[in-house]
């Protein structure tokens, strides 16, 4: 009789293992097309990675930080907040939430939430990067650069920090060190977008018109389709002169992402109006 409910359990025991190779397939997965920049398809992965196992933090904060690419920050924060229910010492939750309140424009309850995470893992390199970006936003230039610098200690090979740290640099006028900066991030990051869009607006600054337009063809060679590069290469043949170039890729950086237009009508006015001299 206990041999045959052995028997019995057998093929449960396995349709179970299976669900749950099936579940971390999809994890993996997911985790992939979001270093990719799939995010639509990532968060339908978690999402079917969360129905087979609805009490995983690691799901919810997973999809969390997917949805706030897809700029679904209140269904982030529900994320966040369930992986914190499920695992109140989880520091990658509450960086997470302190992201999605940044979105919000909830610098209090960010802080609160960084500083909570900074608690949990004082040597976590993405919080650290969270808080420099608004104690700089606070006008606290120093402790903004305190956070980056300790980053960096912590994890020498980490991108954002020296993509961060070079913005910071570049914001307080210094060029040269932003760009040593940015260098190391290319060095560390050759296929990111940001790094070489960020590289781009420190060469433009630089008066290096040629520079700033080669890291932005880099950009739209590694993503065709990225408005920011086509806006910030618009405004580089601005200042080359090269008008018909300008107008062109502003035009398709706004018909890409039409929220850019009023960070970028005035360069379209003005090489609109040269244009027509």
């Amino acid at each position: 009789m206990k041999l045959r409910a052995l028997y019995l359990l057998i093929p449960l025991f396995a349709v179970n293992l299976a669900f749950a190779q099936e579940a971390e397939i999809l994890f993996t997965q997911g985790e992939k097309l979001f270093s990719d920049g799939k995010f639509s398809d990532a968060y339908f992965n978690f999402t079917k990675y969360l129905e087979y196992n609805p009490d995983s933090a690691k799901g919810y904060i997973s999809r969390g930080n997917t949805a706030i690419f897809l700029n679904k920050i209140s269904e982030a924060v529900r994320d966040f907040k369930k992986a914190i229910e499920l695992q109140p010492d989880n520091y990658r939750a509450y960086s997470g939430l302190g992201t999605a309140y940044v979105y919000m424009q909830n610098d209090s309850e960010a802080l609160k939430s960084f500083t909570r995470a900074l608690e949990l893992n004082p040597k976590d390199v993405i919080t650290l990067n969270s808080l420099s970006v608004i104690y700089y936003a606070d006008g606290k230039t120093k402790e903004a650069m305190d956070f980056l610098n300790k980053a960096i200690e912590i994890k020498p090979d980490y991108v954002d920090s020296y993509k961060n740290r070079g913005s910071v640099y570049l914001l307080t006028g210094d060029t040269l060190k932003a760009l040593e900066d940015l260098n190391k991030a290319v060095e560390l990051g050759p296929n990111r977008v940001d790094v070489y869009n960020t590289r781009g607006a420190i060469y433009r600054e630089m008066e290096k018109y040629d520079e700033a337009i080669a890291d932005f063809n880099k950009a739209l060679e590694i993503d065709p389709n990225n408005a920011e590069a086509y806006c910030r290469r618009g405004v580089a043949y601005l200042y080359k002169n090269d008008y018909s170039k300008a107008i062109s890729d502003m035009e398709k950086g706004i018909s890409l992402e039409p929220s850019m237009k009023p960070l970028i009508d005035k360069y379209l006015k003005e090489a609109k109006e040269k244009e027509g001299k």
